[in-house]
């Protein structure tokens, strides 16, 4: 098969993934929306008593709170706001005691007043006029709707690539165990070859060099008793292959001028890449072992 051929294959399997798996995550976070919507309205009271009691009954609709206002505002400028670092371990968690309980009481009022003062009046209708019963129920229908939508649409998106990260690098540790390897926990900065035993892998390293940079996992040969240090890239946008790609490369510079040829380096590559991007890692030396391929990894440790 060419390499163009390859690439094409590559990017089919990127785009079915993302279409796959997208919509899934992206219905899970609108449930898990509209839900804490609901807890939001009844606490709330339609959004007409934003309190600091409120808040402190469930700290996990300051999310909610957060995309009600305009413009739309993040965790760490909303907590930068109330002199914190970030409101996220208030969203993720129900917060009824000890010390983050005491933070929180001590910026609820801040809190509340940004909320109320930055309302998005457009979206929440009944908020600036007198509605009837069933206007009421139509308006808040369509502000939940519009609400879950802004907040599934950047969760999802989050949700998706760090879903996308662990299945490439998952797919890549199955291929290892496939081979016989077995998994030891690195925590101390790789330095030496010697640090894994051979047939043994670790995943998320740290590696000395001239800088200390993480590799996504390193695996001791058997056979040849080198290091192979691989990083997972899986390209959803073209335009990002540059970037990515170059960052391989500067690892790879990295490691090389440390370890010498005690080291291979390998990337599990999947997506939109440019030929010219995939031979400029050729050209370095690096290896290229294919997400959709399955066996591409598992065939160069066995050999």
């Amino acid at each position: 098969m060419s390499i163009l051929e390859e690439l094409k294959r590559s990017e089919d399997f990127e785009t079915e993934i993302f279409f796959r798996m997208a919509r899934t995550l992206y219905q899970d976070c609108s449930t898990q929306c509209e839900n804490l919507f609901d807890i939001a309205m009844d606490r709330t009271c339609g959004f007409r008593n934003i309190t600091p009691e409120v808040i402190l009954s469930d700290s996990r609709i300051i999310k909610v709170l957060r995309y009600c206002m305009l413009p739309v505002i993040s965790q760490m400028k909303l907590g930068q706001l109330v002199n914190l670092s970030s409101t996220k371990e208030f969203e993720d968690n129900l917060i009824s005691s000890g010390i983050r309980y005491t933070t929180l009481k001590k910026v609820a009022p801040q809190l509340c007043k940004l909320f109320v003062d930055y309302m998005d009046s457009q979206r929440f209708l009944w908020l600036q006029t007198e509605v009837t019963e069933d206007q009421y129920a139509l308006a808040a229908e369509y502000a939940k709707r519009w609400t879950c939508s802004l907040i599934s649409n950047q969760n999802s998106s989050t949700a998706f690539r760090n879903w996308r990260k662990e299945l490439q690098e998952t797919s890549a540790v199955n291929q290892v165990v496939k081979a016989g390897y077995t998994s030891v926990t690195t925590r101390r900065i790789i330095s030496d070859v010697s640090d894994l035993l051979p047939g043994q892998y670790s995943r998320e390293c740290r590696i000395q060099g001239r800088n200390v940079q993480k590799a996504d996992l390193v695996v001791r040969l058997k056979g040849s008793n080198k290091l192979l240090l691989i990083e997972a890239k899986a390209i959803g946008v073209r335009i990002d292959a540059f970037k990515r790609i170059k960052e391989c490369r500067e690892k790879f510079d990295d490691w090389k001028q440390t370890f010498g040829d005690a080291v291979e380096v390998g990337v599990v590559l999947s997506g939109f890449i440019p030929e010219r991007e995939y031979q400029s890692l050729i050209d370095e030396g690096i290896h290229v072992f294919w997400e959709h391929k399955e066996n591409d990894l598992y065939e160069f440790i066995t050999t």
